[in-house]
């Protein structure tokens, strides 16, 4: 299929979305759940462009271009039906290296949410192909290609400012057939990827069971905490607690707890804490945060949990995502500010780890710009996030240039 084909292909898949247009009301049929249904997506274009120090290393620059389209029927007898289509198709391309393989080279399309949702009272049921974000099961949205998840989850909010969610996630979708990482290694990611979006691959033998709370009783004050295991491979458990103080520089002050612990006997079982500060300064959010993982150089690292939106900690960046964190007997901290200008989004972040191995510290350096548009062109939005990588063997430094721009319907 050449270029014009599959913009069309895209184009007819945005006009139909735009014609099953409704209100997400209760039905009072079968036929009115899919009449009164809701439609939304997104068209989207993305261009990343990397360097690479280092004697052979060639530099990587990649422009893909898709959206998605997703819908939603209206209520009948408190169960609902989801839908959400992505497409993925890459305009150039110049990666002699393959860098962009496992992350933004997609060219396909992939049906990623597909579910039924039951809700009575405070009482919610989901399951099937769907979007999570939890602290250990979060699927990441930063490139063309959003990660998707097959689970099945029930929330309940009975209680007072509490949110219980008890659940197993099945299946994990990556952003590409070739996408495979090290710390999610019970995911049976595909071996022979040809280049199209991700299918959903099996969580080890028998899925991840998860257990997640949310708690806001105290004025102030907003506790989570998630327990998860992958049958037979890994168990891991977060906590983490924020207290925003009462007063004009709105100052807050914030702990994490990461513990893991590993079914294979070869494998000490591992933790991290973090603590994080900020307050607002003049319109300004000035932060720190620091993170220990334990353990001793060699050992295993901490489990961070599944997906590539699940990094939760406190030393999180945009490139490497702070994925050295969790290496054993590493400390990181970060130093940063943000701040918002008629709709244009500024954060800086500084984020430096100490890795006990040889030649594996990590300066990293972000900058983060995301503008809003307004008025006849709502609904656009364009960013571009610059990193800085440098590595204590300059061999491996690298700079990271991310750009897209994203019209959401």
């Amino acid at each position: 299929m050449n270029l014009v084909k599959k913009a069309m292909a895209v184009f007819v898949l945005l006009i139909a979305g735009f014609a099953a247009t409704a209100t997400g009301e209760e039905a009072a049929s079968l036929s009115e759940m899919f009449t009164k249904g809701t439609a939304s997506g997104s068209l989207k274009s993305y261009y990343f462009a990397q360097t690479f120090d280092g004697a052979g290393k060639n530099d990587s620059e990649i422009w893909t271009y898709g959206g998605n389209l997703k819908y939603v029927t209206g209520h009948f007898y408190n169960v609902s039906l989801g839908a959400n289509f992505q497409g993925s198709f890459v305009g150039s391309k110049d990666d002699k290296d393959n860098k962009t393989a496992g992350s933004m080279d997609a060219h396909g399309a992939v049906l990623s949410e597909a579910y039924l949702q039951y809700k009575l009272s405070e009482t919610q049921l989901k399951g099937g192909r769907q979007f999570v974000k939890l602290p250990l099961l979060a699927g990441s949205g930063s490139r063309t290609i959003h990660e998707s998840f097959e689970a099945y989850f029930i929330s309940n909010e009975n209680l007072p400012d509490t949110q219980i969610t008890a659940g197993w996630a099945r299946k994990y979708q990556t952003r590409t057939d070739k996408s495979n990482y090290g710390d999610n290694w019970f995911v049976d990611f595909e071996n022979n990827g040809t280049g199209t979006p991700g299918g959903f691959y099996d969580i080890g033998a028998d899925g991840m069971y998860l257990v997640y709370l949310k708690n806001t009783s105290v004025e102030n004050l907003e506790i989570q905490a998630q327990y998860a295991d992958v049958v037979d491979a890994v168990a891991g458990f977060y906590a983490d607690a924020k207290y925003q103080f009462p007063v004009t520089l709105k100052p807050y002050l914030a702990a994490q707890y990461y513990y893991t612990n590993y079914d294979a006997a070869a494998s000490e079982d591992n933790y991290l804490y973090g603590v994080k500060v900020g307050m607002n300064i003049s319109g300004v959010d000035l932060f720190a945060g620091y993170t220990a993982a334990g353990g001793s150089m060699g050992d295993a690292r901490v489990f961070r949990g599944v997906g590539q939106g699940a990094y939760y900690q406190y030393t999180s960046t945009t490139k490497t995502a702070g994925a050295g964190a969790f290496e054993a007997d590493t400390d990181a901290y970060q130093l940063g500010a943000a701040h918002t200008f008629k709709g244009l989004d500024i954060m800086l972040r500084y984020t430096d780890f100490d890795n006990p191995a040889a030649n594996a510290d990590l300066q990293e350096y972000n900058l983060n710009l995301l503008y809003k548009f307004s008025g006849y062109f709502k609904g656009f939005t364009v960013s571009a996030d610059f990193s800085v990588l440098e590595y204590e063997n300059n061999t491996n430094d690298a700079t990271d240039l991310r750009t897209r721009l994203i019209y959401t319907f």
